[in-house]
């Protein structure tokens, strides 16, 4: 088992920012492995799994050619903020919140979800006194 060096995956994650990569979409493993393997992820991230030990520069010299090589069009860009682009397209519907499942119900089936509103001390505990 070979583990990088702190230098190297700052040198992968330099790299991967001046392509413009989201550096939350990137996943670079601390432990490299014995060829170096780039991988476009099914949710879009990038797999950067970079050669370890002396094979590391020869790998990392012809990394931004393999990288501009994958399909990055699902990968986040560093101008993109994950969340948005995660759970709400731009052309999505937007949310309704918990008032789309409780517009037919009832009115006292409604109310009766949420909890009562306090009215004073609770009845167990004496009123203060003068």
């Amino acid at each position: 088992m070979h583990i990088l060096l702190e230098a190297q995956v700052r040198k992968v994650y330099d790299l991967t920012g001046a392509l413009l990569l989201n550096r939350d979409w990137v996943v670079v493993p601390l432990v490299g492995s014995e060829r170096g393997l780039e991988r476009m992820l099914p949710d879009g991230k990038i797999l950067i799994r970079p050669a370890a030990g002396d094979r590391f520069d020869g790998w990392f010299a012809g990394l931004q050619t393999r990288l501009e090589g994958l399909d990055l069009s699902r990968a986040l860009r560093a101008s993109q903020l994950e969340r948005h682009y995660l759970r709400t397209p731009a052309e999505a519907v937007p949310g309704s919140g918990a008032r789309k499942y409780v517009k037919g119900l009832p009115a006292g089936l409604a109310r009766a979800a949420s909890p009562p509103a306090p009215h004073g001390p609770p009845p167990s505990l004496p009123s203060p006194g003068p």
